[in-house]
């Protein structure tokens, strides 16, 4: 149950069900993106899958819709462009799956990195991180950076 909104406007999995303009629904004045909205369209009966491009390009459109809505001009319906999807599986390994192509191994690899590291904002950040992927890479270092909970043990 999400609190304080209407309970026709909360979806499955407690996806707030948004309109094609990411208004919520029976609101004019509330928006939702990402991964808590849940919007239909014929390619996503099940609304849009929870992946960060989703939430990216709904804010760029929502973005430009809440201008045109101070100008008086007409809102513009979002639609999901699938871009692809990208994973790394180890070293010098991924997978690539883009809309027209699919590839794996160390090129699929060099373009995850590259995809990722452009990415970044700041090209101050972004040569920060390649060197410190190029150090990892040329070290082996595999700081895992987990945080784990130690066990507590029961006396008698």
């Amino acid at each position: 149950k999400i609190e304080g909104l209407n309970p026709a406007a909360v979806a499955k999995a407690n996806r707030i069900k948004v309109d094609r303009y990411n208004r919520v629904e029976g609101y004019s004045n509330i928006y939702a993106i990402g991964d808590i909205a849940w919007m239909t369209e014929e390619k996503y009966p099940n609304g849009h899958p929870q992946v960060a491009q989703v939430a990216i390009q709904e804010g760029g459109l929502l973005a430009k819709n809440l201008k045109s809505q101070l100008r008086g001009k007409p809102l513009k319906p979002f639609h999901y462009k699938d871009l692809g999807s990208m994973a790394t599986i180890g070293r010098n390994k991924a997978v690539a799956d883009l809309p027209h192509i699919q590839f794996q191994g160390f090129f699929a690899w060099l373009v995850w990195m590259f995809v990722h590291l452009m990415s970044i904002v700041g090209i101050k950040n972004r040569l920060i991180i390649f060197i410190n992927w190029v150090w990892n890479y040329i070290t082996y270092d595999q700081s895992l950076r987990l945080i784990i909970k130690p066990k507590t043990r029961i006396k008698k």
